[in-house]
């Protein structure tokens, strides 16, 4: 009897996190000094057809360019889709012919800062930032970014589905970094 109970709660179990046909897989990434003193968070997110959210995880910036690459098996890439490629962003994992060494990159990501400081927050950083605050963007630039990528709040919202990549296209993009640095 025991057996069957284990069995049965397994099933139940398997059933909500394992990928179901017609579930909705989106990613995302969220501006905002966090925790550890970093500046994004990327996220996750699995919905059921009806739109319940069944599964969402964090990560960290390479594990998640190794699951948005497909090089990891995932339950939120079940399928090791390319979504670097898929989506015409310049990112991935590359591996050293010589030594072996699988190194995750992802420029835009390293640019996603940008949006929000006008100058490195770390010690040590040099490079400047397209925000026209020092540790926010001003109050226009806020309102473009929460108008344009469907947030209701900077600070807390992960940008994510098609706007996510909408996002790393514009910060790719030098008319966008101009355009932006613009907004008075």
């Amino acid at each position: 009897m025991r057996s069957l109970i284990v069995i049965v709660l397994w099933m139940l179990g398997a059933s909500v996190l394992l990928p179901q046909e017609g579930d909705r897989i989106v990613f995302g990434v969220r501006i905002a000094m966090g925790h550890n003193s970093t500046m994004t968070s990327f996220i996750a997110l699995r919905y059921s057809p009806d739109g319940t959210l069944r599964e969402q995880r964090q990560y960290e910036r390479d594990d998640f360019i190794r699951v948005l690459s497909g090089y990891w098996p995932s339950s939120f890439n079940p399928k090791r889709i390319n979504y670097f490629e898929q989506e015409n962003i310049l990112g991935g994992v590359l591996v050293d012919s010589t030594t072996l060494q699988k190194y995750p990159y992802c420029p835009v990501f390293d640019s996603l800062w940008k949006i929000r400081f006008s100058d490195y927050p770390f010690r040590g950083g040099t490079e400047k930032g397209w925000s026209l605050d020092m540790y926010k963007p001003s109050i226009k630039q806020e309102q473009y970014l929460i108008d344009r990528y469907h947030i209701k709040h900077l600070d807390l919202d992960y940008i994510v589905d098609t706007n996510f990549w909408v996002l790393l296209r514009d910060v790719s993009d030098s008319t966008w970094i101009l355009n932006y640095r613009s907004i008075q």
